[in-house]
């Protein structure tokens, strides 16, 4: 067999191979058969091609050029190079090389099209609108000028024409890739979560064991509170790939609201094993532990996730938590004051922070800490309560009878603020008999 034989062999099998979506075993043969006959432009094409399959598309683009070199009118390969242009983000490269493409061929499609998408990364979405509207002028049944004009709206929050446009897609292809789930996400982005649910549904039956959609609608499915359900889709997650450190994550979050700490802990440390560096997973173990009684356990876990993530605010939460617990409260002050800082709509945080004040008898910030509390959720009887007590130990007697009122009116069965009614009258009532009584019948 000589060289030129071998090279047409090779040809035959890579393109066998190829059909079997065998890409790297069909690369391999297209390979040899290039190093023996590097001149025919459309081994070079359909090298670019099997790149792309393989998502090495800086390789592929240079496959295109190559057969471009030879081959420089064809106008189906100049298209599929520009696309890879805008995959590996040379947005502007791809813009221009369309531009040209449409100059060549005012009717080629492709060109306006692609540029839809192109202008969409660079955000250049009146430009985007544009190119739609010249490509429907050509061919008004493109189902890509539809999803990529739906990524444009979507990226200025149009979710309502986003939908309408995916939908389109999905009318001329109803097969048309991952449309199904851009219209449920654009649904979550409206919190329309039933009609979401009902799309990650479909993209379900038609991919029955697919992991990424399962999760999603598990995520839509915790997001309706709907927690059994999300935790059925998660197991099932495990089933089909039992090293899914989302699934693990996910599970834990759901178990721990539920209160079975252990079996939270049990998934947040399968997690851990597969993926040490996952971000927030050590302080939701740490989180966890605090609530089994485990402190010293999870000071270990929250203090490695918060040299990880210095604003990790779910670990400065916990870490002040436990610290509380522990009656470190300067340090654990530090913590809640971090936590403020990234996020001061946190109530439990503002009046955690003023028990550690009053700890310390610095009643002022702590009186502070609690008016803050209650700047962010005015009926927030916890906080209530902690400013009674103080205007009581400081004497403050009208402020703390104005405060105990208020949290009665909010929750008139507060034990508490019940209590400390009851005690601060007879503490009012012993005030006004002593000053009435001569000093020498004083106790």
């Amino acid at each position: 067999m000589n060289d030129w034989t071998d090279a047409e062999t090779r040809i035959e099998r890579a393109q066998k191979l190829a059909e079997l979506r065998k890409w790297s075993e069909a690369l391999g043969e297209l390979d040899a058969a290039i190093a023996i006959n590097p001149n025919d432009p459309l081994w070079h094409a359909h090298r670019g091609q099997l790149l792309d399959q393989l998502e090495r598309y800086d390789e592929a683009i240079e496959a295109y050029g190559g057969a471009l070199a030879m081959l420089p009118d064809q106008i189906e390969i100049q298209a599929a190079m520009g696309i890879d242009l805008i995959r590996v983000g040379q947005y502007e490269k791809a813009i221009e090389h369309f531009g040209e493409l449409s100059k060549t061929d005012p009717d080629f499609e492709p060109a306006y099209c692609n540029r839809i998408a192109a202008y969409t990364r660079t955000g250049e979405h009146d430009r985007a609108e544009e190119m739609f509207y010249l490509a429907q002028q050509v061919n008004p049944d493109c189902p890509n000028c539809f999803h990529h004009i739906a990524e444009s709206l979507a990226c200025r929050s149009l979710y309502e024409r986003a939908i309408y446009c995916w939908k389109r897609c999905l009318e001329i292809e109803p097969d048309y890739p991952q449309a199904r789930e851009h219209v449920a996400e654009a649904y979550r982005a409206l919190d329309q979560y039933n009609e979401a649910e009902e799309f990650y549904l479909a993209a379900l039956r038609r991919d029955p064991g697919n992991i990424e959609i399962l999760g999603e609608l598990g995520d839509l499915l915790v997001e309706k509170d709907e927690l059994a359900s999300a935790a059925s889709k998660f197991r099932h997650i495990l089933d089909l790939d039992p090293d899914s450190v989302r699934a693990h994550i996910m599970l834990g979050l759901i178990l721990s609201h539920q209160g079975d700490l252990d079996s939270a802990v049990s998934h947040f440390e399968s997690a851990l094993a597969l993926d040490e560096d996952h971000l927030g997973l050590r302080s939701h173990l740490g989180e966890a532990e605090l609530r089994r009684g485990n402190h010293y356990t999870a000071l270990r876990h929250l203090k490695l996730a918060i040299e990880k993530e210095p604003d990790d605010l779910i670990g400065h939460v916990a870490m002040g938590n436990c610290l509380l617990e522990l009656s470190r409260s300067p340090e654990a002050k530090e913590h809640f004051e971090r936590a403020i800082e990234l996020d001061s709509t946190l109530v439990s945080v503002h009046h955690n922070l003023a028990v550690c004040h009053f700890m310390e008898s610095d009643f002022e910030r702590g009186i502070q800490n609690c008016l803050d509390a209650l700047a962010v959720d005015s009926d927030n009887v916890l906080a209530m309560h902690k400013l009674a007590l103080a205007y009581v130990h400081l004497g403050r007697w009208s402020e703390a009878v104005g405060m105990i009122d208020r949290g009665l009116a909010a929750a008139p069965e507060h034990e508490g603020l019940t209590s400390l009614k009851r005690r601060l009258w007879w503490k009012r009532i012993r005030h006004f008999v002593s000053a009435l009584l001569p000093r020498n019948f004083r106790g």
